[in-house]
């Protein structure tokens, strides 16, 4: 390929500034993308609880909510509609953190309960009431191949994931800056899994300052029996999610819904809720479940600030001793609020004079006004040019 004349293709943040036409060019060149949020209309609607709740959120960050329709194909009955929908409109989240999907599934490809994606990631935070500092905090994310996107090395060998989405599993967690990264396996696996980790980009896998274990889940089950795992991602074996789930939440003590994220390329696809239980069962109102979702979607969004007002907002309140049912404290002073007040008292603004809230690795910092030395570029782009304009 000649790469100096190899035009990049463009990316969904690439497009979300269009521009002026130059000034010989007419008004009808111009087209008008908007910056709101765009979501998959879900198929099954959610119950008031849940609506009403993240409207007083959408409308408190004066963030614009832009259903996008989707395809419905006929004698659908399952929970599988839904979360298949996901991926015929790109770009487009299904967002649905009121709908649990169970670790169990992932234990066979052609289970109902899954939608169409390449991996999923869900997130366990918790700052801990009273504890500011970064070190107390619990910042894990649990990743896995979708079933159907592993397979065997050799004919009766059990499957693994496929080199290319283990790849991509180490890059977002690497994007976040996890650096203590355990890839969870069967014993009868650990070899496979290294041999395809050699195969895998020098750069990524042998990247200074990362710390990347493959792990028998026997030898694992010590570093998640402390209510502080001593990784902060872990990329588990499809089958043996349920068992690490369980793991971490006994350990932990957050025995919650965790958001999760089902990933597909580039495209974030589905947003749910990862529960132990019965298949397709619905959670009840969760603010804190539906405040994480939510942070989570407008990051991949391009919402970065919104994000970051939406956690401080939340974890502020965890951090005065304002709790609710599913995340609870030990602490001896603590207010617990139902999901309803807890959503009211975030929207009611972060408050000024507390000590800062711990970073959450999911949620990337903003960039510091004046410290980049690059110039702004605004490039403008018409409907009927094939070239930009700067």
């Amino acid at each position: 390929m000649d790469r100096a004349n190899h035009k990049p293709e463009s990316t969904a943040s690439q497009h979300r500034i269009r521009s002026l036409p130059t000034a010989g060019e007419g008004a009808r060149g111009l087209r008008l993308v908007s910056t709101g949020l765009r979501l998959a209309a879900p198929i099954e609607a959610s119950d008031p609880a849940w609506a009403d709740a993240m409207a007083q959120l959408l409308r408190w960050l004066d963030v614009a909510l832009e259903p996008v329709a989707l395809r419905r194909s006929a004698g659908l009955g399952k929970v599988a509609d839904w979360a298949r929908a996901a991926g015929v409109t790109a770009g487009a989240t299904q967002f649905a953190p009121w709908q649990a999907i169970s670790p169990v599934a992932l234990q066979q490809a052609a289970s109902p309960e899954l939608p169409r994606a390449d991996w999923v990631a869900s997130y366990l935070f918790d700052h801990g009431q009273g504890n500011a500092a970064r070190s107390g905090a619990l910042d894990l994310v649990l990743m896995s191949a979708h079933p159907a996107r592993c397979e065997a090395e050799q004919e009766g060998e059990a499957p693994l994931p496929r080199p290319a989405i283990v790849e991509a599993m180490i890059r977002a967690a690497r994007a976040e800056g996890r650096s203590r990264i355990a890839i969870i396996v069967p014993a009868r696996q650990r070899n496979a899994a290294a041999r395809q980790l050699l195969l895998a980009d020098r750069t990524l896998t042998r990247e200074e300052g990362l710390s990347l274990e493959i792990v028998a889940i026997e030898q694992a089950l010590g570093g998640m029996l402390t209510a502080r795992p001593r990784w902060d991602a872990m990329i588990v074996s499809p089958e043996l999610r349920s068992i690490v789930f369980a793991m971490l939440a006994q350990a932990t003590g957050l025995a919650a819904p965790l958001p999760m994220l089902w990933h597909a390329g580039s495209d974030l696809v589905l947003v749910a809720s990862e529960l132990l239980g019965e298949a397709g069962a619905r959670v009840p109102m969760d603010a804190a479940v539906l405040v994480q979702a939510l942070a989570l979607t407008l990051r991949h969004s391009g919402m970065t600030a919104a994000a970051l007002r939406l956690h401080e907002s939340s974890a502020q309140l965890r951090d005065s001793g304002i709790v609710t049912a599913s995340r609870g404290s030990p602490a001896p002073y603590v207010t617990e609020v139902d999901d309803a007040q807890f959503v009211q008292l975030v929207c009611a603004g972060a408050q000024t004079g507390r000590r800062p809230v711990p970073q959450w690795l999911a949620l990337p910092d903003l960039p510091v006004a004046g410290t980049s030395g690059a110039p702004v570029r605004l490039t403008l782009v018409a409907e009927n040019s094939s070239s930009p304009v700067s």
